[in-house]
């Protein structure tokens, strides 16, 4: 999803002239305090992981010419180099300054180097040995009701054998893996049920795990849920950035919602494994999903996975059995499945990596669970098979949406008939590359993302008359903050 920071003016609700431009984040680096004359690093082995990884978090630390620590809020460049594993920069938010997490299937040795190009101040050279590091090497955790994942460090190169126990002591071997082999999932558990599993390896003595409890069933969901009309809500916790959370006005969102006859609200709960809804904002975003809910509207979350790491999937299984301090419970999950070095264009299994991360999400919450697949464009982006896995992705769906962001994707603007036109190939090219007759939730555009400006208010009809024609069970539009006052009044007037 394209990424979109200005102010949420949510209390506008009947003006008539266009919304003000909201300001700007705060260009080049911003400090709280002084300048950084110094980068340092603070480095902690976070341990051994259900993916058979071991996992370094790095994390920048700024002094000023004093050497008293600073902070940069904004503008900072770094980069994080190593040839001895798998290397992510983190969001910002996540740790609090510039960070990154390095995983690897090796053990000995590692090393990093940490750049900083914004500020020009140098590099830092970090080591650590995996060899020293304590915890346990093999570890098991439940994903969802119907997964466990165990892994194990090092990789083994030989053979490894699973056996798995369950609550009465029965035994039952899982697998017998040979060659390179780190970890097991296993999808043929029981919600709400207890397992062990006992791990034979080539070389070392057998390890058995602690006791692993499933969560329940997923939550009820519907197909429903993701039909008619909706809008995309996002926000920071980050102060400086106009979506800061206590910028909303939850009782205001609400009337806006009901007012344009939203059936939904896709609301982003996690950006890779960073989990969104901080303590902090948790009572505004419930207050949210609470006043929704309360007028029929539903909240199906979204998440913006970055690489097929347990972790990762984790924050989308959260989400799925996300309530709120009410006990409101989400309508379904949208997954937003983009390339790019800010989705999932790092994971070191490239274009594959789309759809695995729906195949393993599939696997854990089970084939009731509603899952929306947000996926490029095949259409506007000018896509194939070859670059961008729909088939594959579309095994693992409820609903397919397509991000048809008409004026982003052209380089003049268009007119209502011109996006009757985008949208009906739109629709007709991904029912025919995804290989598979799915429901579609059209993805159409209110913002001002691209040279073309804001879609009018014909355009918006326009948008919805033609998902309408088609077939397609709704539209979502990307996103609430930017959509303009007579963008909601068209909204308003469209019956869906």
């Amino acid at each position: 999803m394209p990424s979109v920071l200005p102010l949420l003016l949510g209390a506008l609700l009947a003006q008539a002239k266009p919304t003000p431009a909201p300001p700007p984040m705060p260009a080049g680096l911003v400090y709280y305090g002084n300048p950084a004359a110094k980068l340092t690093i603070v480095s902690r082995p976070l341990g051994f992981d259900p993916d058979g990884n071991a996992r370094w978090l790095l994390v920048a630390r700024f002094l000023d010419a004093q050497g008293k620590p600073t902070r940069i809020m904004t503008g900072s460049d770094l980069d994080w180099l190593s040839r001895d594993g798998y290397v992510q920069w983190q969001t910002r938010l996540r740790f609090g300054q510039p960070a990154a997490m390095l995983k690897t299937h090796r053990d000995g040795r590692l090393r990093i180097v940490v750049r900083s190009n914004t500020p020009k101040l140098g590099s830092v050279t970090m080591t650590t040995d995996t060899r020293n590091w304590r915890g346990p090497r093999v570890v098991a955790e439940a994903l969802g009701p119907h997964t466990i994942q165990v892994g194990w460090f090092p990789q083994e190169n030989v053979l490894a054998r699973l056996v798995r126990i369950d609550a009465l002591g029965r035994r039952a071997i899982m697998s017998v893996i040979a060659g390179p082999s780190s970890s097991y999932r296993d999808t043929s558990v029981e919600p709400g049920a207890r397992y062990r599993y006992l791990l034979y390896r080539s070389d070392r003595a057998p390890v058995k795990t602690a006791s692993i409890s499933t969560p329940g069933a997923a939550p009820a969901t519907s197909l429903s849920a993701a039909s008619g009309k909706a809008m995309w809500l996002f926000f920071t916790v980050n102060p400086l950035d106009p979506l800061y959370f206590k910028h909303l006005d939850p009782q205001a969102m609400v009337n806006q919602a009901v007012r344009a006859g939203l059936h939904y609200v896709e609301l982003r709960t996690a950006y890779g494994a960073y989990w969104e809804i901080t303590p902090e904002a948790k009572s505004t975003v419930d207050a949210i999903i609470d006043g929704l809910a309360a007028h029929g509207i539903g909240t199906i979350g979204w998440t913006v996975p970055r690489d097929t790491t347990f972790e990762d999937l984790q924050a989308s299984v959260r989400t799925a059995y996300y309530r709120t301090a009410k006990g409101t419970p989400l309508t379904g999950l949208a997954i937003d499945l983009e390339r790019g070095p800010e989705f999932m264009g790092g994971d070191p299994q490239k274009l594959n990596a789309l759809w695995i991360y729906m195949q393993h999400l599939r696997e854990a919450l089970g084939p009731k669970y509603l899952l929306v697949s947000t996926v490029e464009d095949p259409y506007l982006e000018h896509l194939d098979l070859a670059k961008y896995p729909y088939r594959q992705i579309a095994q693992y769906s409820d609903v397919l949406q397509p991000m048809a962001y008409w004026r982003m994707m052209r380089r003049t603007p268009t007119t209502a008939a011109q996006v009757k036109v985008l949208l009906r190939a739109s629709y007709e090219k991904l029912i025919a590359i995804s290989g598979r007759r799915l429901p579609v939730s059209m993805g159409g555009q209110t913002t001002a993302e691209g040279r073309n400006g804001y879609p009018p208010a014909d355009e918006i009809a326009a948008s919805l008359d033609v998902s309408k024609e088609v077939g397609a069970i709704g539209e979502c539009f990307f996103a609430w903050d930017g959509t303009q006052p007579y963008q909601w009044d068209a909204l308003a007037a469209y019956r869906w």
